[in-house]
């Protein structure tokens, strides 16, 4: 678990790994230098549990810190959980059965319940369990809920951990590359209670960020899969033509036309969402994506141009 100036929820989420039914565990939080309360309540949770271990962050990010986390995993098996959600009580014990009988399964996620800031319960988010249809799924968008996973430490250290780039969409870029070393899949089972609230990273209000990070993940496991090793994304959330001269040339690869499919999507996603594109990067794109496209996709493209108005 990683947490920044997380009091008004960090007590319910150590509790609820408290409460497993699985009781062999180890708890390792890293606070991200918190500047409210959170390292008190840590200190206090710490004192009555040995099984909770506090490290220190050095406030480089959600990625610096998850890693920091993961340096000091001793066991075969890394539960992810934010410090603002809540496990249901049989998380652990559910998840560790399935890992040990499906050796080929990398990381494992599960349905999650959302709940609001009061812990009222909203709908019910699933996602797909196949590892095949997860596989096909990731190419175009992230099918996995981040703090539900169960991951082979192993996994992790072979694709050495989070990539500090990824100030958003760390977890997608972290799936894209697990894709590298095994299967990926989840459970049909509510295990957790997903917390929406306005200040999430994954707010709404965040569309244009989560869309330059996602696409940069894609790209570079687009070059990944087709052998460029010696080319990834640059994101800049003040210059977003790196991204769009990227996606360009992933085209140029001799793509299947399933992965044409899924480089569409994410091309018509930043030219609709980008905030920070010249007019020659985004005609480039365009000129390079337009003869990809089926008539649907083209037909989409052009609704959001229509709907950006002129500039666009």
């Amino acid at each position: 678990m990683t947490v920044y100036n997380g009091e008004r929820f960090i007590a319910q989420a150590v509790e609820s790994i408290q409460t497993q039914s699985m009781r062999d565990w180890r708890l390792i939080v890293v606070d991200d230098c918190s500047t409210d309360s959170t390292p008190d309540i840590l200190a206090s949770c710490a004192s009555r549990d040995p099984r909770l271990r506090i490290l220190k962050g050095e406030h480089k990010g959600i990625a610096a810190a998850a890693n920091i986390g993961l340096s000091a995993v001793t066991a075969p098996l890394v539960a992810r959980i934010d410090s603002d959600d809540i496990a249901a009580p049989s998380r652990l014990e559910t998840q560790v059965q399935y890992m040990l009988q499906n050796p080929s399964i990398a990381a494992v996620g599960s349905y999650v319940r959302l709940i609001d800031p009061e812990n009222r319960r909203l709908g019910l988010r699933t996602a797909p369990t196949d590892p095949a249809e997860i596989e096909v799924t990731l190419k175009t968008r992230n099918c996995m809920c981040h703090p539900s996973a169960m991951i082979r430490t192993e996994a992790m250290r072979k694709i050495n951990g989070y990539r500090s780039k990824f100030h958003n969409s760390l977890d997608y870029d972290l799936w894209l590359r697990l894709l590298d070393v095994g299967q990926i899949s989840n459970q049909a089972q509510e295990l957790l209670l997903y917390r929406r609230h306005p200040s999430q990273v994954s707010a709404k209000g965040n569309t244009h960020r989560q869309t330059l990070y996602s696409v940069g993940a894609a790209i570079d496991y687009f070059f990944r899969r087709y052998g460029v090793v010696d080319r990834e994304s640059v994101i800049d959330e003040k210059n977003n033509d790196n991204l769009s001269n990227c996606l360009r040339d992933v085209y140029r690869l001799s793509l299947s036309a399933a992965d044409r499919r899924a480089v569409n999507r994410h091309s018509i996603r930043l030219l609709r969402h980008a905030r920070a594109l010249s007019r020659s990067a985004r005609d480039d794109l365009v000129k390079t994506m337009l003869p990809n496209l089926s008539i649907a996709e083209r037909l989409k493209h052009q609704l959001y141009v229509l709907l950006a108005g002129p500039a666009r």
